[in-house]
């Protein structure tokens, strides 16, 4: 299931950190975690197969990045 922007509809997103406020922590208990817009920086929640799979993707990223500059 994709997720959306709500302000700007765009598809892509990263990882966000964790906040400790009321507004996160009742998301918590949704068991939804939070990201951020890479179009309009936007801070939504996803659930958290689709955390991780952007979590997984991020690291992917990095590797091929670390490979890149090494070389």
């Amino acid at each position: 299931m994709a997720i959306y922007c709500c302000v700007c509809g765009f598809m892509k997103f990263r990882t966000s950190r964790f906040r400790f406020r009321s507004s996160d922590l009742s998301q918590l208990l949704l068991v939804r975690l939070p990201v951020r817009c890479l179009n309009c920086s936007e801070r939504t929640f996803a659930s958290v197969s689709q955390f991780l799979s952007l979590r997984r993707a991020h690291k992917v990223r990095q590797r091929g990045h670390q490979q890149r500059t090494t070389t």
